[in-house]
């Protein structure tokens, strides 16, 4: 229920065209890439507040739906640079996504296209693109474990192919 009323909340009936949340990553893009070491919350309230570590899985994961801002640190941990937010599929892409796949593409998940989230099948961390030849949709108890099991798919024009 609080699924529904959020994506409702958020789209308007229309595919989403906002980022769920900000997320200011502070974590080495190696670490990021290779799936070791942990990113650091910063500047963050609630429940992740500023400090707290982060597995490489749930950035990754957190990333997908957020507008990710780089942040380039100084030896002493200050901020030096604060990059752009990028990466998110557009609008007219997620529609796309909705026409091909018609919902979350894992094997017997009826979750409908707007539940579900545009997914980089190649991580944008790993130099995927933001392109409907690289994405799926997924609902977001089926994005969790795609993230938290490694699992990778095949896309083609007419649909997904997970391998799990």
């Amino acid at each position: 229920m609080v699924e529904a009323c959020r994506r409702s909340t958020a789209a308007g009936g229309e595919a989403p065209a906002q980022t769920k949340a900000q997320v200011f990553v502070t974590m080495a893009l190696d670490d990021l890439k290779d799936a070791c070491g942990s990113g650091t919350v910063l500047g963050a309230g609630g429940v992740h507040g500023n400090g707290t570590l982060l597995g490489p899985e749930t950035v990754r994961r957190i990333a997908c739906d957020a507008a990710v801002i780089p942040v380039v640190l100084g030896t002493q941990g200050e901020v030096l640079d604060l990059g752009r937010t990028r990466r998110l599929f557009s609008p007219a892409q997620l529609k796309h996504l909705w026409l091909r796949d018609g919902g979350c593409t894992i094997p017997g998940c009826h979750a409908p296209p707007w539940w579900c989230d545009g997914h980089h099948v190649v991580h944008w961390a790993n130099g995927g693109a933001t392109d409907v030849s690289n994405a799926a949709l997924l609902c977001g108890r089926h994005h969790t474990i795609v993230h938290q099991r490694g699992w990778t798919a095949t896309v083609t024009a007419t649909g997904v192919t997970w391998h799990t």
